[in-house]
């Protein structure tokens, strides 16, 4: 007889355990409780009077006195654009401030002239703070009327005629047909790249048709041609030259700064004898 742990394996009697060809499940209660048609009833009522009661409330909080904008910050650097965006505010009314669509409102303030960003913020229960950035003026473009600018071209005001003369005129031969955008980025570029020592001279910038870049001073009849890349380094090195160059050649029509290194000068034809009119080299 066999025996393991002290059990008898083969032993007269001995118990064989069978595994049921089913798990058995678990029995619970069988009864199930019934919705009545009065249960059904109840639960629509309270769906009904809890969307009325929403529905109160959201009517409530939109027209509630305590809730509509009475009072609009505006924040800017600019006196002159502040002053812009409260009037434009003024003449409107914003309503409630829970329904106050800010993307909206963000939109046509920005579409103003002169404002870059704005910020807007809601402060309950009854204040709207609103912060405008504005942009900052480059050049004047000239295009029938003048028109101050930022880097991007976006109109800041109109004027009949300029009336600050620490920004600069910029003509196009062409009327800024093509590439208008493209020109007075390059033309920014180039006059941020001056010191301002340099800068204070310039006074207009001409787009000609061949893609020049002519430069006119302040009290200098001269033209200048000069390549837009370059600029920052070619006005600075006609400047340190231009009475040398009188002294040599007289009174000059332009100056050719366009190869690095080299300039191209013509005199003024003041006689019968330069009427041919000739070129001169220098470097």
């Amino acid at each position: 007889m066999a025996v393991e742990n002290g059990y008898p394996l083969n032993a007269a009697g001995a118990v064989v355990f069978h595994r049921a060809a089913r798990p058995a499940g678990f029995k619970g209660k069988s009864g199930k409780k019934q919705l009545r048609w009065t249960h059904l009833v109840g639960l629509f009522l309270s769906l009904v009077l809890l969307f009325l009661g929403v529905a109160q409330l959201y009517y409530y909080l939109i027209t509630c006195d305590e809730l509509r904008i009475k009072k609009v910050e505006v924040l800017s650097s600019s006196p002159e654009l502040k002053q812009r965006v409260e009037n434009y505010l003024l003449s409107r009314n914003p309503g409630n401030i829970l329904i106050c669509n800010l993307d909206y409102l963000r939109l046509n303030l920005t579409s103003l002239p002169g404002v870059k960003e704005v910020r807007v913020e809601k402060i309950l229960p009854s204040t709207l703070r609103v912060e405008v950035f504005p942009r900052t003026p480059r050049v004047y473009v000239h295009r029938g009327l003048y028109f101050l600018v930022d880097e991007e071209g976006k109109v800041i005001r109109s004027e009949a005629e300029p009336s600050d003369p620490a920004f600069p005129v910029l003509e196009d031969e062409g009327g800024f047909n093509l590439a208008y955008q493209e020109k007075v980025s390059l033309a920014c570029r180039a006059l941020g790249g001056l010191d301002p020592e340099a800068k204070q001279f310039v006074r207009r910038l001409i787009f000609k048709a061949d893609r020049r870049l002519e430069v006119e001073l302040a009290e200098d009849p001269v033209r200048i041609i000069i390549d837009p890349e370059n600029f920052p380094q070619q006005l600075p090195y006609y400047l340190a030259n231009r009475e040398a160059w009188t002294r040599l050649f007289g009174p000059l029509e332009y100056v050719d700064l366009r190869i690095e290194g080299r300039a191209y000068v013509k005199p003024l034809e003041l006689s019968a004898r330069e009427a041919s009119g000739q070129k001169k080299e220098v470097s």
